[in-house]
């Protein structure tokens, strides 16, 4: 039976003790998605947990947590991989070094030949870790949803064997009101040139409660081609990404794109960045309301353009573009920075990113499991 001790939950808490900025987590859904009735381990899946303790010289406590992750059904590149994930640590080698050998024996037990993380449980979850953020302080606070850890996370992975399988960006742009004008003419051109094939809607949380059931199909077959995507049913969909997504979505901005049918062609999520209201203690992450709480949110309000795609028989048509178009326009009214969320370094979409003034940098990490060096699965919870 997979139970969290309470220290697992406390050593984020002392992490973090001292940064205003970091938004929390929630004890109670991490226990629930560890539990052994849980979606994940019902369809297979298997988890492992530890937590390591240590005094350091100066007689202070440091501590550090891992969880792993593996689901016999899940390749790359040909391999079977686990994922490490919900990894929060202090500034401590040795004891990294005695966790992650741990959880490298689990999941070489599992079957896994390479490892891969920050992946909480899978890539619908919270994944990377955050190398860089431009600006001053007030400008690097995170947003809902985005990897956020002290500095010394990637030099810590680095000194444990890891590599960079990939870097993301997020990019973003301080005068949407300009960027607006500025696409109008080319938005008003290309979708001319779609000569009435396809119709642009504000996609509303109505009526993306109403096409629930339509959009699990379709957005399986949109993203099941991203890197480390791990298929999940339609009830994991509907409890992820049905009320959670509808009462925040940004109704003036978010598009839906659909063809001369009336089929879903593409569609780009814009959610508020609640944050702010997140650290004065108005709402939570899992509670944050568009209809309740968007009024609420202080100049500079952000946008956070996160999630974009097209139908796959329709992406040589340019929708992506026009989309990210359709969503400035709209937005620019009601927002005063915007935001390309944790874009692939390799996704062509990027280079309409390019207009932001501020970046920032993740990474998702991996390594091959050396099972030479693997003896122990001491510590498993």
């Amino acid at each position: 039976m997979m139970q969290l001790p309470e220290s697992f939950f406390q050593t984020a808490e002392n992490i973090y003790q001292n940064d205003p900025y970091w938004l929390g987590e929630n004890p109670e859904a991490i226990t629930k998605a560890f539990a052994d009735s849980s979606d994940y381990q019902q369809k297979g899946g298997q988890l492992w947990a530890d937590c390591i303790a240590s005094v350091n010289e100066n007689g202070n406590e440091e501590f550090s947590r891992l969880a792993g992750f593996y689901d016999p059904n899940i390749k790359i590149d040909g391999e079977s991989v686990a994922y490490f994930g919900f990894w929060e640590t202090s500034d401590n080698t040795e004891n990294n070094a005695q966790l992650f050998q741990r959880f490298e024996t689990w999941a070489k037990e599992q079957g896994a030949q390479t490892i891969y993380g920050p992946i909480n449980f899978n890539t619908y979850g919270m994944n990377r870790i955050r190398l860089s953020a431009e600006g001053d302080e007030a400008e690097t606070k995170p947003f809902i949803g985005e990897p956020y850890n002290p500095e010394y996370y990637a030099k810590l992975l680095d000194c444990l064997g890891f590599d960079i399988r990939y870097r993301y960006f997020t990019r973003i742009n301080n005068n949407p009101a300009q960027l607006a004008k500025a696409v109008a003419p080319m938005l008003e051109q290309g979708k001319n040139a779609l000569a009435g094939e396809f119709e642009f809607h504000r996609f509303t949380g109505d009526i993306w409660r109403e096409k629930l059931s339509e959009l699990y199909p379709i957005t399986d077959k949109m993203f099941r081609n991203n890197f480390a995507y791990s298929p999940i049913s339609e009830e994991q969909f509907k409890a992820a990404c049905g009320e959670p997504f509808a009462k925040k979505l940004c109704p003036n901005s978010s598009v839906l794109v659909t063809d001369r049918h009336g089929g879903i062609a593409g569609y780009f999520l814009v959610f508020p960045d609640f944050s702010p209201l997140i650290r004065q203690g108005i709402t939570t992450a899992e509670e944050a309301n568009f209809e309740q709480h968007f009024d609420l949110l202080p100049e500079p309000r952000m946008a956070l353009a996160k999630t974009g795609a097209v139908h796959p028989d329709y992406r040589k048509v340019g929708l992506f573009t026009l989309m990210s178009m359709q969503l400035t326009t709209w937005g620019a009214p009601y927002y005063q920075r915007m935001a390309a969320s944790l874009v692939r370094e390799d996704n062509p979409s990027l280079k309409y990113a390019s207009n932001g003034e501020q970046e920032r940098v993740y990474a998702l990490y991996f390594k091959k499991i050396d099972s030479e060096k693997l003896n122990t699965t001491e510590g498993e919870v």
